[in-house]
């Protein structure tokens, strides 16, 4: 059964200082650290946005960015579910590194869906902000983004990848407000960006399915044919020493 940490009652949560109150769940270096990530992030989009400028300057064509903004915006939806499958189901919360900075956050989250909602905006985007910057250096240094006609269409889709992976968690918080912004209600009720309801597929136990948190697009698709599932099932049997179970049959297993 899954590791589930323990969630501090009332009278803890009253004797936290102001600082443990406000990143609850994030020690003091890696709020540094997703500070930093957030900052470089920035930089590199404008760094990678500024070559592609240039491509629109050279090459034009603007009519196919649209088309390559929202198939990087569904290749953002697919990949946002596909690392939330990852960590709600393998790892621990002592795994190195991604452990208590990565999978805890999901895992915990099960617990107190609405703790999100109380994040504030480095916290609640950070870590997207650090999964995104391994590979946006390689595009802006290996693509010639602003000297060749497909590096520049490679650079319109991946700076659109990287902002819609960057603003999925913000996006994920949205659909946990019971009163979002107006504009974000506007764009939920259009399926633009992941809605309250939609996602609260998510949060029935045993938690295994509607793993897509920009816009969910991709949701039922995987859920009728049971991506993640056989997903699971290939991965458990593939690596040595692992479960073949699915997480989902040993939680009930245990709990019956």
């Amino acid at each position: 059964m899954l590791a589930i940490a323990h969630k501090p009652n009332y009278c803890e949560t009253c004797c936290m200082t102001q600082q443990d109150r406000v990143h609850p769940e994030t020690s003091r270096g890696h709020y540094s650290l997703e500070v930093l990530g957030i900052l470089y992030f920035v930089l590199l989009l404008l760094l990678i946005g500024i070559d592609v400028y240039q491509g629109i300057v050279d090459f034009g064509d603007l009519w196919l960015a649209p088309i390559l903004v929202v198939l990087a915006y569904l290749a953002a939806d697919f990949l946002s579910g596909f690392a939330h499958f990852l960590a709600d189901n393998f790892g621990s919360y002592d795994t190195l590194i991604i452990g208590p900075n990565f999978i805890e956050p999901f895992r915990e989250h099960h617990i107190d869906p609405k703790g999100i909602v109380g994040n504030d905006f480095v916290d609640a985007n950070g870590n997207n902000s650090l999964a995104s910057l391994p590979f946006m250096p390689g595009v802006w240094v290996l693509v010639p983004l602003e000297t060749t006609y497909y590096g520049y269409f490679f650079g319109i889709f991946s700076l659109s990848l990287c902002l819609a992976a960057f603003l999925t968690n913000q996006i994920h918080k949205w659909a946990h407000r019971d009163i979002p912004p107006a504009f974000v209600g506007w764009l939920q009720a259009w399926d633009v960006i992941l809605s309250k309801e939609h996602h609260n597929i998510h949060h029935e136990s045993p938690y295994d399915t509607y793993y897509c948190i920009t816009t969910g697009f991709w949701n039922p698709l995987l859920d009728r044919t049971r991506f993640f599932e056989q997903v699971e099932r290939l991965i458990r049997r593939s690596v040595p020493g692992t479960d073949p179970r699915l997480r989902s049959e040993r939680e009930e297993t245990l709990d019956g």
